[in-house]
């Protein structure tokens, strides 16, 4: 059990020193900052006038349009690289020969996406901070959102390895990750196909992450089903991507 934490805690080490050195960790870092600094003094002055302007901002931070691009897109980015790039340069047969095994291969490369993921999505708690500065905004949506967004990153960040395994080009591999994100994310509209289906609407409201931010966690509520249903997901696609490196290996 120590060897299994020592290797899989070397390649989660590598794996985040390469994000500090890759300028397109810091470009996704710079544009993150950006996009959320103008909607952030966007919605500040919008909402100047609204009795409860510091927990719409929070609301809209958090739930509107910027942040659903962002949620989409970061992972596939942070991900693309983490076995097409191995790939393509040919280390991943020096990989494989080592002692370090392709579930530990797996899980130290996903844990370092997911870290550098939140780490990322922490800054946004600097407005938060300037909102507590300002008013008294309500901490419970800022925990519910926070919980449900590490959970769904998890989940993001899984999809985007196991693309990353299946193709030696980092675009392709961002390109199928983002493409499987919006099908999840757009699977809700479903629900207008069966209008007088009850149990049909639930069920889409359940598998839904729009609605799961939308309509619970911007009121503080945090039903602990949905974050098992991401970590259930999750765990599903990571032995997909451990199984698509054991194939690999015995070729």
């Amino acid at each position: 059990m120590n060897r299994f934490c020592r290797n899989t805690y070397a390649i989660f080490s590598r794996e985040m020193h390469s994000y500090f050195y890759s300028p397109t960790a810091f470009v996704v870092l710079f544009l993150f900052l950006i996009t959320n600094g103008v909607t952030f003094f966007v919605y500040t002055t919008a909402f100047k006038q609204a009795t409860r302007q510091i927990d719409l901002v929070i609301q809209y931070l958090f739930g509107f349009a910027p942040f659903w691009i962002l949620l989409l897109l970061m992972p596939p980015i942070l991900t693309m690289r983490l076995f097409a790039d191995e790939k393509r340069t040919g280390t991943l047969e020096s990989l494989m020969t080592t002692p370090v095994t392709d579930t530990q291969a797996v899980l130290g490369k996903f844990f370092a996406a997911q870290g550098f993921f939140f780490l990322i999505w922490s800054s946004l708690l600097i407005f938060v901070g300037i909102l507590e500065y300002l008013g008294n905004p309500d901490w419970g949506p800022v925990i519910a959102f926070y919980i449900g967004l590490f959970f769904l990153g998890g989940l993001f960040n899984s999809i985007g390895l196991l693309a990353s395994t299946l193709t030696r080009n980092q675009l392709i591999a961002a390109v199928i990750a983002l493409s499987v994100n919006l099908f999840l994310f757009f699977l809700q509209q479903c629900r207008g196909l069966l209008p007088n289906d009850p149990d049909a609407q639930r069920f889409f409201d359940y598998i839904s992450f729009h609605h799961h931010f939308y309509n619970e966690y911007s009121r503080g509520v945090l039903d602990l089903r949905y974050p098992g249903l991401y970590l259930i997901i999750t765990i599903v696609v990571l032995f997909y991507a451990i199984r698509t490196l054991e194939t690999r290996r015995w070729r």
